[in-house]
Parts: C-alpha cells; sequence; structure tokens
C-alpha cells in the first residue's frame, strides 16, 4: 500500500511536465509564426520598394549585376559608378565627371581640332576615331621628323666633308699663292733683264733701220721702173680681154633667144594616150629622173611664146629604166582651150640637163604665191627648185653661169623728211638701196656677157611649175 500514492505522485508529475513542454512550443510556434510573418511583411515590402526602384531606374545590364553578384556585395550601382568613374579619368582626367560633361568635353575637343586643323578630324567622329587619324597623322608627322633628322644628319655630315675639303682647298690655295708670289718675283727679275736687253735690241734696230731706209729708197726707185713695165703688160692684157670679148660675142647672141633654150631640149613625147591625162616621155632612171620632176611641154618646129609658157605642163609619177609616166598637170582636164599633147612634143625643164649640173645666178625680190606680196624665203624658194632638179646656184657671176633668174629689184620705202627714224630702220633702208643698186648692175653685167636673164615666170614655165 505504500508504494501506490508514490506511483501516483510520478504520473502527475509527468503529465504537468508535459503540459509545460506543449505550452513551451506553442509558444515558440506562435513566436516563430509571428516573426516569420514580419519578415514575409518586410521582404513583401523590400519586394515592392526592389519593384518601385526597377521601374524607376530600369534593369541595369547584365554586366554589371554579374560584376555585382561576383563581388557578392549586391551594389550594382557601385559596379556602375565605378566604371563611369574610370571611364571619366580615362576621357577627361576628371573621375567626377558624369555623362553630360563627358560628352560636352568631347565634342568641344573635337570641335577645336576640327577648328584649328581642318581636314584632321570631324566633330561628329567618336573619340576612337579622331584617336586613331590623330595617332595616324602622329605617326605620318613622326616619321617625316625622322626622315626631316635623317635628312638633317646626312647634310651635317656633308657640311663636316664639304668643310675638310674647303681646308684642304684652302691650304693648296695658300701654297699655290705662295709658289705663284715666288715665281713673281722671279718673272719680275726675268722682266728686268728682258727689258735691259730689249734695250740693247732697239738701238741694234734703229741702226738696222737706218740701214734699211736707204735701201728703202733705192728699192723705190726700182718699184717706178717696175711699176711703169706692169702698166705696159696691163695694157697688152686688156688688149687680149677686148679681143676675146669680140669672140664671145661673135659665138653669142646679142639678145637673150627663147628658142635657143627649146632648142637644147631636154627630151620628148614618146606617147600620149588619148582620153586620158597620162603621157610618157624618153628619160628614165639612166637620165637621173625623179618622181615629181616637173617639164614644160612644147611644139616642135613652133616659135616659142614670149613668156615661154608651152601648150602643157606634166609631172614624172613613175620613172622606169628609158622611159617615165608623166600626168598633165596644166591645163586642167576637160577645159575647151586646151591643146592636146602629141607624140614627138619636146619637153623642157631648164634646171635639168643629162650630164652636167646648169649653173644659175638668183637675185631679187619673189612673189611665188602671186598674192601681191613678195615672200621673205622666195630667193631661197628658188635656189631649193634650181638644186631640186638638179642645177646649181653660185653667187658669183661669171662666164661659166648658164642663167640669171631675176625677180622683181630690192627696193626700200623712202625715209620721211624730216622725221626721226630709229638706226635699224636707216640701216635696212641703206642695205635695200645697196641691193638695189647690186640688182642693176648685175643684170647689165649679164647682159654684156651675153649670159640669159629670165624673170619669175619664164624660170617657173621652163620647170613646169603649177601653181596650186
Amino acid at each position: 500500500m505504500a508504494g501506490r500514492p508514490a506511483t501516483l505522485h510520478g504520473g502527475a508529475s509527468t503529465l504537468l511536465y508535459w503540459v509545460v513542454v506543449f505550452a513551451i512550443l506553442w509558444m515558440l510556434s506562435l513566436g516563430l509564426f509571428i516573426f516569420q510573418l514580419v519578415n514575409n511583411k518586410a521582404a513583401e515590402n523590400k519586394a515592392q520598394n526592389a519593384e518601385l526602384k526597377t521601374s524607376r531606374y530600369g534593369n541595369p545590364p547584365s554586366y554589371y549585376v554579374d560584376e555585382a553578384l561576383a563581388r557578392r556585395d549586391g551594389k550594382v550601382f557601385a559596379v556602375m559608378d565605378e566604371s563611369l568613374r574610370k571611364l571619366a579619368t580615362l576621357t577627361t582626367g576628371v573621375a567626377e565627371d558624369v555623362a553630360p560633361t563627358i560628352l560636352e568635353k568631347a565634342k568641344t575637343t573635337l570641335t577645336g581640332i576640327a577648328d584649328r586643323k581642318p581636314g584632321t578630324v570631324n566633330p561628329a567622329d567618336t573619340l576612337l576615331t579622331a584617336v586613331e587619324k590623330l595617332d595616324q597623322l602622329h605617326t605620318e608627322a613622326r616619321d617625316e621628323a625622322d626622315a626631316a633628322q635623317a635628312s638633317v644628319t646626312d647634310l651635317r655630315a656633308e657640311k663636316d666633308r664639304l668643310t675638310e675639303q674647303l681646308k684642304v682647298t684652302r691650304d693648296t690655295f695658300d701654297a699655290q699663292v705662295a709658289e705663284m708670289r715666288n715665281t713673281l718675283r722671279a718673272l719680275e727679275d726675268e722682266k728686268t733683264t728682258a727689258v735691259q736687253q730689249k734695250q740693247a735690241q732697239v738701238e741694234a734696230l734703229e741702226e738696222t733701220a737706218k740701214a734699211l731706209k736707204t735701201q728703202v729708197v733705192s728699192m723705190e726707185r726700182e718699184g717706178i721702173s717696175v711699176v711703169r713695165d706692169k702698166d705696159i703688160e696691163i695694157g697688152r692684157q686688156q688688149t687680149i680681154v677686148d679681143t676675146l670679148q669680140k669672140q664671145i660675142q661673135a659665138l653669142k647672141p646679142s639678145t637673150f633667144d627663147p628658142l635657143a633654150i627649146l632648142t637644147k631640149a631636154d627630151g620628148r613625147i614618146l606617147r600620149a594616150v588619148p582620153g586620158s591625162d597620162i603621157v610618157y616621155i624618153n628619160l628614165g632612171t639612166g637620165d637621173k629622173i625623179k618622181v615629181g620632176m616637173g617639164f614644160e611641154v612644147f611644139a616642135p618646129m613652133r616659135p616659142a611664146p614670149p613668156d615661154l609658157r608651152g601648150k602643157a605642163s606634166i609631172e614624172v609619177v613613175n620613172v622606169m629604166e628609158d622611159t617615165s609616166e608623166c600626168r598633165i598637170t596644166r591645163p586642167e582636164p576637160g577645159q575647151a582651150t586646151r591643146e592636146p599633147v602629141i607624140e614627138g612634143d619636146i619637153i623642157v625643164n631648164i634646171a635639168y640637163e643629162r650630164n652636167r649640173k646648169p649653173k644659175f645666178v638668183v637675185r631679187g625680190d619673189f612673189d611665188l604665191n602671186y598674192d601681191g606680196k613678195t615672200d621673205f624665203d622666195g630667193t631661197e624658194q628658188v635656189t631649193n627648185m634650181v638644186r631640186q632638179w638638179g642645177g646649181q646656184v653660185v653667187d658669183k657671176l661669171d662666164e661659166s653661169v648658164d642663167f640669171v633668174v631675176i625677180g622683181l629689184s630690192p627696193s626700200a620705202a623712202a625715209l620721211p623728211v624730216g622725221v626721226p627714224v630709229s638706226d635699224v630702220v636707216r640701216d635696212q633702208a641703206q642695205q635695200k638701196a645697196l641691193q638695189s643698186g647690186e640688182f642693176g648692175a648685175l643684170v647689165q653685167q649679164a647682159q654684156r656677157m651675153y649670159i640669159p636673164v629670165i624673170t619669175q615666170n619664164q624660170f617657173l614655165f621652163l620647170l613646169g611649175y603649177v601653181r596650186h
């Protein structure tokens, strides 16, 4: 009996214990619930604040989010602020500059560079583009500077070389001057000696001159006798010349006879093709005929006209061994007054002969294009015509000359009276007057020597010349 009460007492304590434990657990659960409820409310508030910030600031780039997570501090804006500061430091050098300030400074800098150095950068360029352009320009400038420095180095080396060369030259010059001074002293000594010797020679020559003067007087007497004998000899020679002139006059006609030229015809027409302007002559390569040579055609046994104009002019177009093919160049085909060229007609070119070169003297002014004005190179053209077809032109008139070709007599405008003129104009007038006098004297001399004098027209006709 004594043991049961103890058992009842122990059972009540256990129940009380569990009641207390249950109460404690219930209180803890209630506390935890309240704590969780408060935390959920705080989390909800944070979520609302986060949503509010997200809607206000937007979502940052993933780079800044990842960087913030990697740093385990979760401060995205701190990462962004740090990046902006680095960018500002790199761009403007001021970490506190914000984006508008950076952009304004960059724009101002680019605009200033574009204004100061047009063509280097553009205000619309990015900073990297501008830096690349400036780097390229800097590289080019540095290359040019290096090239200039190299050139300066070369020039300095050249200067040093020239300086050394100048020094050598100066030393050589000084040595030469010293040598020349010594030579000058020696020459002065020689001069003194030579003057003394010359003085002695002069005295000797004076003595010799006296003797020569006596000899000259004697020679003058002898010269008078010699001159008298020479005058007698000149008279005898003049008599011989007069006799020869008379013989020449007997051999040559007193006036120019055109028929005499035609009797020395250079060739004749072998064949005339009826109905065409092609004829053939009896001259070929063996007779030194050239393509382009002209001839004047005359009827045989008929008096020549005064102007020596034949019935036609022909031009060589093809040269064969014994014959040549020619075309009629005057008169033009189809003219009603054209006299036909027939077989047997003779042909003449005054500058051409088969076995010799006839000699010509050309004088005067010529108007070869018949425009009423003398040609400045007319004499040269006539000379070239003669030489082109085998003749030769000489300046001096003598018995060997065959023909004298004359143009218009050179004439000069009369100088105004009382009006001053330049020396050049006066000299030209005097020269023209002298040429005019020489022209007339030449014509008279040729007539006295019975050398044919022919005019420009006669000369051109006898060449078969056709003016186009």
